[in-house]
């Protein structure tokens, strides 16, 4: 209260001219007594009468401030004949003596112009309120309008409320209501501000007309009527807590003269602009209308008056508005009322017509609605269409009706038929009820398709598309003919393991075809979710049936063949396993009533003939791998290869490519060096990608070749056939990328030194052990037998040097380094090959203790590659006796199987592969464990043909058929194991011509023609 009646007799004292001390004099004396004082500081009283006392005291310093007026001002006339008499604050008067005095009302959107009323949204309660306090005292008839700088804009309190510019001296109440009045959706068109700094210089003077606070809501209406522009000139208060409005000086601007010369262009301008108005009328429902209300009170001969008119109605931007009521000069005030009006009407052109686009779009759709409502109403009372609910549970019942659906599953069917009847069609339930039954439904419910029973056309449709897999080819025929025996659909659980490229994939669409099935196929490849193979449940969002029940809906039929790819990359992580999903699937006992947590019904999969891919068993789980029949599919062996590209590769590649067979030639010995140099992989993926290669090679060359001459036609170009021989076969695939796996030439090995074969997923391979070792020179001092006391090596092979004989570490006892990256299972036989390399050579000799005291290093080349398996033992034990005896083992001879302690070799696995990479290495003598005999037995002839194999039971046959035992002398003691097989099969005519090379020796002899070491006499061998 205080604080209030010291601004308010500031304010009086500046606004008042200084005469001397009469004036300060009248004013001090004008202060209140000492009854409202204690009615401001009274503990006592309620807050709404300290609320009345504030302003019972503002009412009085108000009434105070307005005789200091008086009295510095006695005798002044209204110079702008404005009414509301010259003495009250707020008034437009002068003496001459001082400027006239106003109150500056901020206007945020756009300034006023003279000529018409104006309602102005008062959103700050505290401005409406001080407006009303001066009205009510008859002290506020005139205040000035002046813009805003910038535009105050919405800004965010914590809350996420918006909130207004901040008021002046933190005055928390008044913010508060402020916000709480912009909250309500008012629009602000004038308020307050912190300092006059923040208005324009010139503004308007407006005279209050009415003020209409809202009753529910903070804030009012303010109706003004706009008189002449002023201009500020000095800033007597700034706005404070309790006076909320500056207080400034102004000066009155005149109205522009037309002066004689610009009367042509101001006339001009001023019926271009009538013009545009009339046309702006046209266009805008909103300008029409107030030029209806305000034209009445206006006159368009007058161009000030005129250029006010159109900027007031204009709504431009608010700096174009603000100097259009800056402009003195009546030629370029119009000049810029003109723009103005230019730019609103090409705007409301826009407007216009996006409307007239909006309203014929929505005339439109309404019309296209209420003509399907009425075609809808006459089809029913026609009695045409049925009702919507109703026609879906009709297709629903036709869907099923000729189907042989489970008891369990017409009852499910039947149940949410009920329900559904029950729904209505804007429940969200109803559309999860619907597409159930779609699902339900649309499954081929007991259809089967009828199988192909010609035994000779699936045997020719599947040697049509694959060459050789002849057990793959045979299964499937004995499926049929199990079917056609029992006439009644089987399924099946197949899965199909090789190495990559070698068909199992494409023999899927095979056995679709040659069985007159229908084919689907899905990889399960890194699948983690068992969602995709058993669906979701219901209660999800976006829930839908698993891939099988998808197979089965797309295919139509109970019996397809279902191909599913890569089973042994299945994924495993918090989502499930989908292995344990594949126990029920492709279980022949369980999958007769699958169900799936869609559908929820059980579904019949026993129809199914399932054929799963892999290139290892090692990665699927064991249950799941025992309720699948494996069949093994090896790879292709060079013979096969040649009559794959020959049949299949060739002509595919050259008709993919647009060249044809006509125009490409590929010539014998360039396709074998292309299988034997380039693709020598288990599979034929490689050899087609070269073939591609050259097929593309040649179309190019066959473009880009002109004619020689005019006589020769592009047809003449065209019918040239490209030949593709050994000699230029590196123009179009390169350099040969594989060579040799074999270390030495004509297969002879140095002592050490034992070709093995190995087993891995992309196919077969040869693998080279190698074994070296020293004395140490203490042991030689001791009078042991050292390097240099065993026999020469032939060729010079290991022949010691100073360097090589380095002092060991002394003492006794050897031991062994193993390099190679070789896995434990492989570390484990390297052991025990060892300790039994020791025993069997102090067994031949018992002079030779270079295993026990040596040190020995065992190498399997090639170390970036990992090894492991269990089929290494004989091969690394017939190193070590190799190195021990000083002497190399017989030449083109490989090995593999593992051995005990005792001496006994041991069942491998991987045979077929074994073979394949022996021939593709030029090995003519293969030993094998006994107990493989007839995993060889079972391979077909050209896989044996020119192969000598060997079949032994015990290490003792192992040392007489590697070694020559005229160089290492016989053995001490009769073999002890079983007798040796031996099994030797001859290279077939049609095979000696155009096989591999390496299958011939130096001297030119082909494999199988008495090369194969015999065995001496009373071994037991039989052949």
């Amino acid at each position: 209260c205080l604080q209030m009646r010291v601004d308010m007799l500031a304010l009086v004292l500046r606004a008042s001219p200084r005469r001397g001390a009469h004036a300060s004099g009248a004013s001090v004396r004008l202060l209140p007594g000492k009854e409202p004082w204690r009615r401001c500081f009274s503990g006592r009283s309620s807050r709404r009468g300290r609320t009345q006392a504030i302003e019972g005291e503002a009412s009085e310093t108000t009434r105070s401030a307005g005789v200091a007026t008086k009295v510095a001002t006695s005798g002044a006339s209204d110079a702008a004949g404005a009414p509301g008499g010259p003495g009250n604050v707020g008034t437009a008067a002068t003496n001459g003596v001082g400027p006239p005095a106003l109150f500056a009302l901020p206007l945020y959107r756009k300034p006023a112009f003279p000529g018409f009323y104006q309602i102005m949204q008062v959103s700050e309660q505290e401005v409406l309120n001080f407006l009303l306090e001066l009205r009510k005292k008859g002290q506020n008839d005139f205040l000035g309008g002046f813009m805003t700088k910038e535009q105050p804009g919405k800004q965010m309190d914590p809350d996420g409320e918006p909130t207004v510019p901040p008021s002046p001296a933190g005055d928390r109440g008044a913010g508060s209501a402020s916000a709480h009045a912009h909250t309500q959706g008012l629009r602000r068109d004038a308020g307050r501000v912190a300092t006059a700094a923040e208005l324009e210089e010139v503004g308007t003077m407006l005279r209050v007309v009415s003020i209409t606070p809202y009753e529910s809501i903070n804030g009012g209406q303010v109706v003004v009527m706009p008189q002449k522009r002023v201009r500020r000139t000095q800033v007597v208060s700034e706005a404070s807590p309790h006076v909320p409005l500056p207080f400034v000086h102004v000066d009155y601007l005149p109205d522009p003269e037309v002066i004689e010369a610009q009367r042509k262009d101001v006339n001009a301008l001023r019926l271009e602009i009538i013009a545009t108005m009339k046309e702006l009328l046209k266009t805008s429902f909103l300008y029409k209308e107030q030029y209806e209300q305000v034209i009445k009170f206006y006159d368009l001969e007058d161009p000030a008056k005129l250029a006010d008119f159109a900027a007031g109605m204009s709504l431009a931007k608010r700096a174009d508005l603000q100097a259009v009521l800056e402009e003195n000069d009546i030629l370029t005030r119009l000049n810029k009322v003109l723009m103005i009006t230019k730019g609103d009407l090409e705007f409301a052109r826009i407007q216009s017509k996006v409307k007239s686009q909006v309203e014929e779009k929505v005339a439109k759709d309404q019309k296209r609605m209420m003509l399907m409502e009425q075609m809808k109403q006459i089809k029913k009372e026609l009695g045409h269409e049925k009702d919507e609910k109703q026609s879906l549970i009709t297709q629903f019942q036709e869907a099923i009706k000729d189907k042989v659906l489970p008891e369990e599953a017409a009852k499910v069917i039947e149940s949410e038929l009920q329900r559904l009847s029950t729904l209505e069609p804007s429940f969200s339930e109803f559309n999860v009820s619907r597409t159930y039954l779609e699902w339900l439904t649309c499954l081929p419910w007991g259809q089967f398709d009828v199988e192909n029973k010609d035994i000779a056309k699936a045997e020719q449709i599947l040697n049509e598309d694959h060459y050789g897999l002849e057990d793959v080819k045979e299964r499937i025929l004995e499926h049929m003919a199990v079917s056609f025996l029992k006439d009644s659909v089987q399924g099946k659980i197949m899965c199909l393991v090789g190495p990559p490229g070698v068909g199992k994939t494409s023999i899927g669409k095979s056995i679709a075809r040659s069985l007159d099935r229908k084919f689907y196929r899905f990889s399960v490849g890194g699948m983690h979710d068992v969602a995709e193979l058993r669906g979701h449940r219901r209660t999800y969002i976006g829930a839908m049936p698993g891939k099988l029940i998808q197979a089965l809906k797309v295919l139509q039929t109970s019996n397809p063949v279902v191909l599913i790819d890569e089973i042994d990359k299945l994924g495993r992580d918090y989502r499930g396993d989908p292995s344990s999903a594949f126990l029920e699937i492709l279980d022949p006992e369980q999958n007769g009533a699958f169900r799936d947590h869609y559908l929820d019904v059980p579904v019949d999969l026993s129809g199914v003939l399932f054929v799963c891919t892999a290139n290892t068993t090692d990665t699927i789980p064991g249950p799941l791998l025992d309720r699948m029949e494996v069949i093994r599919i090896a790879g292709y062996v060079y013979e096969e290869k040649v009559a794959i590209a020959n049949q299949y590769l060739i002509p595919q590649t050259a008709d993919a490519s647009g060249v044809g067979t006509d125009r490409l030639h590929l010539h014998e010995q360039a396709l074998s060096k292309m299988i034997s140099d380039y693709a020598r992989e288990a599979g034929v993926r490689h050899l087609r990608q070269l073939l591609e290669k050259v097929s593309r090679k040649v179309a190019l060359s066959l473009v880009r070749k002109k004619p020689a001459s005019d006589e020769e036609t592009s047809s003449d170009m065209v019918a040239e056939k490209t030949e593709i021989t050994v000699d230029n076969l590196t123009q179009y695939i390169g350099q040969p990328m594989h060579f040799s796996e074999q270390l030495y030439a004509m297969g002879k090995t140095p002592p050490g030194v034992v070709v093995g074969l190995a087993w891995t997923s992309m196919g077969g391979a040869t693998l080279s052990v190698e074994a070296r070792g020293r004395v140490p020179r203490s042991w030689e001092a001791r009078g042991g037998i050292g390097m240099e006391d065993l026999a020469p090596r032939p060729d010079g092979w290991g022949q010691s040097s100073a360097s090589d004989s380095k002092p060991g570490s002394g003492g006794t006892g050897g031991f062994m380094k193993i390099t190679g990256q070789l896995g434990n299972v492989m570390s484990e036989s390297s052991a025990i090959s060892l300790t039994y390399a020791r025993v069997f050579v102090r067994e031949l000799d018992p002079m030779n203790m270079f295993l026990d005291e040596a040190h020995v290093h065992l190498n399997v080349p090639e170390g970036a590659t990992p090894k492991d398996g269990p089929s290494a033992g004989v091969t690394m034990c017939s190193a070590l006796v190799s190195l021990a005896l000083n002497r190399p083992l017989r030449p083109n001879l490989a090995m593999t199987g593992e051995l005990t302690l005792t001496g006994k070799v041991l069942k491998v696995g991987g045979i077929k592969e074994k073979v394949i990479a022996a021939r593709r290495e030029g090995i003519k003598t293969l030993i094998l464990p006994k107990h493989n005999e007839a995993d060889y037995s079972e391979l077909k002839e050209y896989l044996r043909a020119g192969l000598t194999a060997h079949f032994v039971d015990h290490f003792d046959d192992v040392y007489r058929l590697a070694f020559d035992e005229e160089e290492v002398g016989a053995l001490p003691f009769k073999p002890r194991g079983m007798p040796v097989v031996s099994v030797s099969t001859p290279l077939a005519p049609s095979f000696h011509d155009s096989g591999p090379r390496p299958l011939s020796d130096g001297s030119g002899a082909p494999a199988g023609e008495g090369e194969a070491p015999s065995l001496p006499d009373g071994g037991g061998g039989t052949s």
